[in-house]
């Protein structure tokens, strides 16, 4: 698949869940979830990192939190503030709030995190 391809799929699905998105907000956020995917960043996201996950994309796609409404009723898009993780396990860009870039090889499990201290290793043993 072109990449120009893959980004307009990107954008269509995005344009439904970011209705207030401009055009320009929607392709540099199908751009951003494209490098995501090639990082392979979602092999290891939970519920802390997924909520981290689309305050990024809100923040690329210029969509203030106010204006996102979830699918889901049962939470709120204030839930994303007090459930986020303090890092990031993918590449950012100037549209995200700078935090802690915290890697996560393929082969190493997720370990305990501790958010006082994000450079520290999160399990004993790893350098």
């Amino acid at each position: 698949m072109r990449s120009d391809d893959a980004v307009e799929i990107m954008r269509a699905s995005l344009a439904l869940a970011f209705p207030t998105a401009s055009a320009e907000g929607l392709t540099r956020a199908a751009e951003t979830l494209i490098r995501w995917g090639a990082e392979d960043v979602e092999d290891h996201l939970d519920q802390e990192l997924i909520a981290r996950m689309l305050l990024d994309l809100l923040g690329v796609a210029g969509v203030r939190l106010r204006d996102f409404r979830p699918a889901e009723g049962d939470w709120t898009a204030e839930d994303l503030l007090g459930t986020a993780a303090r890092y990031r396990t993918w590449s950012h860009s100037d549209d995200m709030t700078p935090l802690p870039f915290l890697p996560r090889p393929p082969d190493e499990p997720r370990g305990p995190h501790d958010p006082d201290d994000p450079f520290r290793p999160p399990r004993p043993g790893r350098r």
